[in-house]
């Protein structure tokens, strides 16, 4: 391990390093994508720096559907490619992060005029789990209309014939990313958010071989060397790329999609439901107390820092959830929290919207930068692997093989999902005299991984500072994920560190002002600095319920 740390309180440091270092590749970006690439390329031995002009995941990484999906809705577009290589970064995914992600039981139910059939279902899910390589106690079962209905007795028995019950796995993308970023800078990757690439730096044949960047915390330059230089900036590479050339050929176009959460006494699903309804897919997700329903598509060309989600998009997902569920008397009141987000698809001049690329592309101008665009959560592994072979074909001295499939991610130092579970009540016993729920450690331990006893010590050193343990528990989250996590705003804690924006509005309301106080102390915020964080968090707590017409 290198001496790096992925703390706040270093900022400082970490931007000397990055004024003070000749990088061989610089990533603009951190979302999954740019992160999985500084990852792979500094456990290949090269010399890497990454940043991101506002949070780790704070685009579309942190607005996904948060499946780490199988690639099961490939089958009908016969993209069997993806389906087996999806297939197989699910398991290592899986096994290198076992705290973030983990099956869930998914049930397909086949529904009456919807373009699957027992048959057609059966042929599907057998080709999947053999392309997938699906494991032999997660391969998918088959059951008629009556087992379908006691299994879900919430189902429209009108429409419902049948179902097929696979396994899924589900994450939380923003800490995925988080993981992956902190295991670059834990392998000597100099990492760094807030930094916002303004322009590019040229040698004497126009060639990119730097940028300079603005560090939005303090407002000054910070001027980076690097041989070569990946875009990876999501929904915004092409924002990146008009600093270097006018964009020509194909180009991003940005799809939007939205996601509503209920109680889960309000949608008590008995598991994960992925049905289609009038072609498009829905999946209806329990987790905890919450269900979360999602999710729409349309193409999007609004505001991408501030993207809101509609009134009519709520009645799409609400009207799917009517006909699928029709005892239910759902409505917007029920919804407790939503959220909205964009993925690029790669559009070129000349093809219309049904033709658009869901796949990754590798482009690259002729100053030499490199741009990633498109793919998926669940690839971001090969999303790198693909770009590190392209520097390689380029640059002869890049020579090595990528062995992050063999690298468990931060806090993923499991080796068995039995070690996980084990480790719950180890330290919940550990660490009784701190009157924790085993819920409260069991989500600690789903959400931080084998990170969590350093939390835990942390809760311990707050417990004579609080009478409210609640409020406790959040100084103490607050600042181990300052220290940590670099976490360095209350959106970075409250939506991307703990998702306590997306599923516990009401934890955010009563533990603000806390939270606030511990992060000005901790990054010595003026008072106005912290009133105005807590403005802002109060708009996404108000977003988040909010639809406009």
């Amino acid at each position: 391990m290198n001496n790096k740390t992925f703390s706040a309180l270093d900022r400082n440091s970490t931007i000397k390093q990055m004024e003070n270092q000749h990088f061989d590749l610089l990533v603009i970006g951190g979302g999954i994508t740019g992160s999985g690439i500084a990852l792979d390329a500094v456990n290949r031995g090269l010399k890497v720096g990454l940043i991101e002009r506002n949070d780790f995941a704070s685009g579309t990484s942190s607005r996904s559907g948060k499946l780490i999906h199988g690639g099961l809705k490939y089958l009908q577009k016969l993209d069997f490619n993806v389906i087996k290589e999806i297939g197989s970064e699910r398991d290592i995914v899986y096994n290198n992060a076992r705290h973030l992600v983990y099956p869930i039981k998914m049930n397909f139910p086949l529904i009456k005029k919807e373009s699957y059939n027992l048959l057609t279902l059966k042929a599907g899910l057998s080709l999947y789990d053999r392309l997938a390589g699906v494991k032999k106690d997660e391969r998918h079962t088959i059951y008629g209309k009556k087992k379908t209905l006691q299994h879900e007795p919430l189902f429209n028995q009108k429409t419902v014939n049948g179902s097929g019950a696979y396994v899924e796995y589900r994450t939380d993308d923003s800490r995925l990313t988080l993981e992956v970023a902190k295991t670059a800078a834990e392998k000597g990757a100099t990492v760094l958010n807030y930094a916002e690439m303004t322009d590019f730096l040229q040698d004497e044949n126009n060639y990119v071989k730097g940028a300079i960047a603005k560090d939005l915390i303090q407002d000054q330059n910070i001027r980076i060397t690097a041989t070569h230089i990946v875009n990876a900036a999501g929904p915004w590479v092409d924002e990146v790329r008009k600093k270097d050339r006018p964009i020509t050929g194909k180009y991003m176009v940005l799809a939007k999609g939205i996601h509503i959460v209920f109680d889960h006494q309000s949608l008590p699903v008995k598991s994960s439901i992925y049905f289609q309804h009038k072609g498009r897919m829905i999946a209806v997700i329990p987790r905890g107390n919450r269900t979360y329903v999602g999710s729409t598509e349309s193409i999007y060309k609004q505001d991408m820092d501030d993207i809101y989600v509609k009134s009519k998009e709520v009645d799409y997902l609400i009207d799917c959830l009517h006909a699928m569920f029709p005892s239910l008397d759902l409505g917007k009141n029920d919804v407790v929290s939503s959220w909205a987000g964009i993925r690029p698809l790669i559009g070129e001049d000349g093809n219309s919207p049904a033709e658009l690329s869901r796949h990754d592309e590798i482009f690259e101008s002729d100053t030499g930068l490199i741009t990633i665009a498109g793919g998926k959560l669940t690839g971001y592994r090969k999303m790198a692997e693909r770009v590190l072979q392209h520097i390689e074909n380029k640059d002869r001295r890049v020579k090595s093989k990528n062995t992050t499939d063999q690298v468990k991610l931060s806090g993923g130092q499991f080796n068995s999902q039995e070690e996980i579970t084990s480790y719950v009540p180890h330290l919940h016993a550990k660490f009784k005299h701190l009157n924790l729920s085993f819920d409260e450690v069991n989500d600690y331990v789903f959400r931080y991984g084998s990170n969590t006893e350093n939390l835990l010590k942390l809760i311990d050193r707050y417990d004579d500072r609080f009478e409210d343990k609640e409020l406790r528990n959040i100084a103490a989250e607050v600042r181990y994920t300052v220290e940590h996590e670099m976490a360095a705003s209350l959106a970075d804690f409250y939506d991307r560190r703990t998702s306590y924006l997306l599923f516990d509005l009401d934890k955010v309301k009563r533990t603000l002002t806390v939270a606030a106080e511990e992060m000005a102390q901790l990054l010595e915020w003026t008072e106005s600095r912290m009133n105005d964080e807590i403005g802002k968090m109060n708009y996404q707590v108000e977003k988040a319920l909010t639809f406009v017409e």
